[in-house]
């Protein structure tokens, strides 16, 4: 489970393996990034949505775009709290 207060953001990233999210409360805006890091994609995903992504391809920014505190949900295809994170590298 992932809280993100309002208006934080992430930095740029990628992900060492697959996963698939639901919103369980408020917004999570996700801008996508080309591996040159130019902008291709947003999205707006709201309460009660489910997304994923899977490497190559899965360079984000997420953020809290709701004036509530977000949750959601995040299924990872890796044991994370054995490798430490879900991040592969830092983009900034």
């Amino acid at each position: 489970m992932t809280t993100t207060r309002s208006g934080q953001i992430t930095r740029v990233h990628d992900h060492v393996t697959w996963c698939v999210f639901g919103v369980l409360q408020g917004v999570e805006h996700e801008d996508l990034y080309e591996a040159d890091l130019r902008l291709i994609g947003s999205n707006d995903d709201q309460t009660g949505d489910v997304s994923g992504f899977a490497p190559p391809g899965d360079i984000d920014r997420g953020h809290n775009t709701s004036d509530a505190t977000a949750i959601s949900l995040h299924i990872y295809g890796n044991d994370v709290t054995r490798i430490g994170s879900s991040v592969r590298r830092y983009y900034d």
